[in-house]
């Protein structure tokens, strides 16, 4: 449906109000993040047809755009520091992660398992996680193949 150029103007000014009255109620952080969020997703948008990677059907895409949030948020949580762990193998696989990642991540995931799971299933989902992670980066490095591929 095609609006009338009034109120298409309309709402774009109320729009920018809105949005301005909003964002001086957040902190700087609160804004950052949001920004980061919103350049991730652009940036999976361009590079892979999709603004999340679980709209790509690829396995574990919810669990990367979490740990992408999560991170965009600078928040400590299993998909964020799994994230950390594999973040030179996920760049080279085109995931726009942001350039600030939680050292020591495998440690540091260990650790929030232990702390969540218990010591007796720590190991366990620590292991699973991993297995997560590689699974989406061996499947986005297959998309990425192809459509290589395809473009020659």
């Amino acid at each position: 449906m095609r609006l009338p150029g009034e109120v298409r103007a309309l709402f774009r000014r109320h729009g920018r109000r809105g949005g301005r009255a909003r964002a001086v109620r957040l902190s700087a952080a609160a804004r950052e993040a949001i920004a980061r969020r919103g350049a991730i997703r652009r940036w999976t948008r361009v590079r892979f047809g999709a603004p999340r990677f679980e709209a790509l059907g690829l396995p574990g895409g919810a669990f990367v755009d979490r740990g992408l949030d999560a991170l965009a948020e600078v928040r400590e949580t299993v998909e964020s520091l799994a994230l950390s762990h594999a973040a030179p193998r996920l760049r080279r696989e085109g995931v726009p992660l942001p350039r600030t990642t939680f050292a020591d991540g495998d440690r540091r995931l260990y650790r929030l398992l232990e702390r969540t799971e218990g010591d007796d299933l720590a190991h366990a989902r620590y292991l699973a996680v991993l297995r997560q992670i590689a699974s989406f980066a061996d499947a986005l490095h297959r998309v990425r193949a192809g459509r290589g591929r395809d473009a020659s």
